[in-house]
């Protein structure tokens, strides 16, 4: 088996030992991305819906370096320290995903010095 990893200038550089997206056989996956900017700053202090906004660019930056978007994918996690937080992280993600949406699960998760996190596993284009 291929896989072939992704690197952007438009998405914060990985934090650890990990690529942002990874392809392998037809699927890209892409690694949990939070309101961190491309100055590895995490902006945990700002409002829920900045720090959404925030993670799903990073996430978009993610796809588009595997030459894709978000609108390709197939599976999104969605983790949130608060799950009050759901119905205004779902009218910011809506657009992001456009018709279908992709399946989804949002887990309530104990995240620390920040409120989101999302991740996405997204169908390769036919060449």
């Amino acid at each position: 088996m291929t896989r072939r990893a992704f690197t952007s200038d438009q998405a914060p550089p990985p934090a650890g030992t990990y690529s942002i997206a990874v392809q392998a056989r037809g699927l890209v996956f892409l690694a949990g991305q939070t309101p961190r900017d491309r100055n590895n700053v995490r902006h945990g202090d700002k409002p829920f819906e900045f720090q959404a906004r925030m993670a799903l660019d990073n996430l978009e930056a993610a796809a588009r370096a595997a030459g894709l978007s978000l609108k390709d994918a197939v599976k999104v996690n969605v983790f949130l320290k608060n799950p009050a937080d759901a119905k205004a992280f779902d009218r910011l993600y809506a657009p992001y995903v456009g018709d279908p949406p992709p399946a989804r699960t949002l887990t309530q998760s104990n995240l620390v010095g920040f409120d989101i996190e999302v991740d996405a596993v997204l169908l390769a284009r036919e060449a």
